[in-house]
């Protein structure tokens, strides 16, 4: 049996344990928000996780034939992970208004660290679920050490994908650790910016995914986020007038079209390189240059 719900329950514990130590230091009410968001969040995105998946997977099979059976399955592959954040964040919303946490954008501030600490170890517990937190096949001769890769139950080495996502977050952590004397809420948003950012990549790697054929549902979905996102931005921005205002979000949309292009051309591709490396540099370089333009307008 794997050990992955005992190591999650655990990882979600130790964060919203963090979360509620560092909000008493924010005052009685921020301290009762915080400890409300655990089970709220919990709650919700337990449920969230679930309800995308069977919308954006199994819909059509319940409308058809009437299968239910994935609405109550607790098989790892049956939830949605960035269903499961949109739930987390509904439950911080609905504890900050609950106890009058005000405004809540400092309350989602704070929950920025022990949050991508959470995305990290819940990322790491997918470490017990095989093929679905890991990447391509490497050759056995050239195979990395733990945990840059890992051996299945046939001595198979794939990427350690599901380390490379923990990483991320760190790094999302350390960068949100420099977003100071900033609008409340705009932390938050930064990281959410960058985690979905660097997951739109990093989807990209995994063996297994949910999938509409070679379109990976999770990175539309860190997409759409993003786009949300940024043009909140640029509706903020009310020193530039017209095309000029949501020029991030065209260039976020412009380099949508490009990662979509190179994904189309790594599955084509005949090159084994363009197919692997060459075609996740590339995806990388241009989400990089997205995340570095869009960034300075998201405050």
């Amino acid at each position: 049996m794997s050990a992955y719900p005992v190591v999650a329950v655990c990882a979600v514990s130790a964060a919203f344990l963090l979360f509620i130590t560092a909000a008493l230091r924010r005052g009685a009410r921020t301290a009762a928000a915080a400890a409300l968001s655990f089970p709220l969040c919990a709650a919700l995105g337990f449920v969230f996780a679930k309800l995308f998946y069977v919308l954006l997977m199994e819909v059509g099979h319940i409308i058809e034939w009437g299968e239910w059976d994935a609405l109550f399955s607790l098989r790892p592959d049956t939830f949605c992970f960035t269903g499961g954040g949109v739930g987390v964040w509904l439950g911080l919303l609905l504890s900050a208004r609950i106890t009058g946490c005000r405004p809540a954008g400092r309350f989602l501030d704070l929950f920025t660290a022990p949050g991508l600490l959470l995305v990290a170890g819940l990322r790491m517990a997918e470490m017990e679920l095989g093929s679905l937190g890991t990447g391509r096949f490497i050759e056995a001769a050239a195979a990395p050490a733990f945990p840059l890769a890992v051996v299945n139950e046939y001595g198979e080495a794939h990427v350690a994908v599901f380390f490379w996502e923990a990483v991320w977050a760190l790094a999302v952590l350390v960068l949100s650790l420099f977003d100071l004397n900033r609008r409340p809420g705009a932390r938050f948003e930064a990281a959410v910016f960058r985690l979905c950012a660097g997951q739109i990549l990093l989807e990209a790697m995994r063996s297994q995914a949910l999938s509409w054929g070679f379109v990976r549902v999770e990175q539309v979905l860190c997409a759409v986020i993003m786009m949300v996102l940024t043009l909140l931005a640029c509706a903020r921005n009310t020193k530039k007038q017209g095309v000029r205002r949501f020029l991030p979000a065209l260039v976020l949309l412009a380099c949508f079209a490009a990662i979509v292009a190179t994904e189309f051309l790594r599955q084509r591709s005949p090159s084994r390189f363009m197919g692997e490396t060459g075609g996740f540099l590339l995806i990388a370089l241009e989400t990089l240059g997205t995340v570095l333009f869009v960034s300075k307008y998201q405050k």
